[in-house]
């Protein structure tokens, strides 16, 4: 456990959602997500699923959501529409696969209709079969993630812009409207640990978005020696109840856990921790944001 003078004044409490045509939508779930004072709610992305994909984590097959994602642009519209304060994220957007011209102007018009709420969480993607079906090379994805990257940046903060890269390329344009946060919604690099990745946090994002691990203290005071004493804001992904154990509001030792979890990070220095949510029906996710509206550290 770090010094106590690493943790922040609060640890804010976030909701990692994963809905589809199955679940409850995001007009029901964002605004209870804000009644129950959550700070934010995240959203991922896959524009398809390969029927070969394999995951280590699923080593007897996807689960159906994988299958199912919905597009984040438009769930997030609908979240912008149906709630006033909480902060609304991707989880990530996954931008080698993606065109920067488009994704410029989405973001941007969701930082807009949101009033400036877009919190923009990006990574390199983990799928290689998604990838080449995108036309992306697997071997180069960070090289390509982190090109059009800056182009994105320099979308959101020129007047206009031109491209002439290995990856991207387009005549000088205007791209508006801007976002309304300046410079930009903060990015934050969605990847697991190492030098390679909190470089780029460091040099090309605003902040760190990784996947719970129980090692987080040292890999906090890695980032924040890399980042020269200075620790960038961290967001943590909890995945209680989503991959098959017991989820926190219905098991009193899976809310123990998830309890260590949360002093466990307020006590690294992370800035927000956005747990994972039921979304299968209304008593359920009622009763997983009474128990995470509760968490004050």
């Amino acid at each position: 456990m770090l010094a106590t003078g690493y943790a922040p004044a609060t640890l804010r409490i976030a909701a990692n959602l994963i809905l589809n045509d199955t679940t409850l939508p995001m007009a029901v779930v964002a605004p209870a997500v804000e009644a129950h004072g959550l700070d934010a709610l995240f959203i991922g992305e896959h524009t398809h699923t390969p029927v070969d994909t394999v995951h280590p984590a699923y080593p007897g097959g996807l689960p159906e959501f994988y299958k199912r994602f919905l597009d984040p642009f438009v769930q997030l519209a609908v979240a912008a529409a149906v709630t006033s304060k909480i902060r609304l994220g991707t989880g990530v957007l996954l931008v080698a696969e993606r065109n920067p011209l488009e994704l410029a102007k989405a973001v941007a018009s969701l930082d807009q209709v949101s009033g400036g709420r877009m919190e923009v969480g990006v990574g390199y993607g983990w799928n290689r079969l998604e990838m080449l079906n995108n036309g992306i090379d697997p071997k180069r994805r960070r090289d390509v993630f982190r090109e059009k990257l800056t182009v994105l940046r320099r979308l959101w903060t020129e007047e206009t812009t031109a491209a002439g890269g290995e990856f991207v390329r387009f005549s000088e344009s205007w791209s508006l409207p801007k976002p309304v946060q300046r410079p930009h919604p903060p990015l934050l690099i969605g990847a697991a640990a190492g030098p390679a990745t909190f470089d780029d946090v460091v040099d090309r994002a605003d902040g760190w978005y990784p996947l719970y691990e129980p090692q987080l203290g040292s890999q906090m005071d890695d980032l924040r020696r890399r980042a020269g004493g200075r620790l960038p804001p961290v967001t943590v992904v909890e995945m209680a109840g989503q991959r098959g154990d017991p989820w926190y509001f219905e098991d009193e030792e899976a809310r123990r856990r998830l309890l260590a979890t949360a002093l466990s990070c307020h006590d690294a220095g992370v800035s927000r921790l956005s747990v994972g949510v039921p979304a299968d029906g209304t008593a359920r996710l009622e009763a997983a944001l009474e128990v995470l509206g509760q968490i004050t550290f």
